[in-house]
């Protein structure tokens, strides 16, 4: 929860050197905008592994927000945290079904790994004719 609400809810990011904001609650927010981006609360860099456990308050305005580089930087650091959880599963994305499915039985998977295979046949056909 920590996580969703210092990126989606109030999230800040760095573009040409400036300090950017991106978080929905941020952006509906006039007076935590102006506070936010002002010198008065504390900037920690985004670094999801304390950002996650970081607590956040939902009653005033916040008194730390993490500052991501840039979109991409955030994207990857998150990706790596989620990729370091354990947990019992794996996730699948289906842009077909714009879906996630949970990998739990071995059809699953090879369904998937079809579907990848034939996605990349059409791909590596589509570069040799650019060729």
């Amino acid at each position: 929860s920590q996580l969703y609400w210092f990126t989606v809810e109030f999230g800040l990011c760095k573009q040409n050197g400036l300090i950017k904001a991106y978080g929905a609650g941020l952006l509906s927010s006039y007076g935590e905008l102006m506070y936010a981006l002002s010198n008065k609360p504390e900037y920690k860099p985004f670094d999801p592994e304390v950002t996650a456990v970081h607590p956040y308050q939902d009653q005033a305005f916040q008194p730390v927000y993490f500052i991501a580089e840039n979109f991409e930087d955030a994207k990857v650091k998150l990706q790596n945290y989620a990729m370091k959880i354990q947990k019992p599963f794996a996730l699948h994305y289906d842009p077909f079904t714009n879906s996630i499915e949970i990998m739990n039985t071995p059809q699953k998977v090879k369904k998937a790994l079809c579907q990848m295979k034939e996605e990349l046949k059409k791909l590596c056909l589509a570069l040799e004719n650019l060729s």
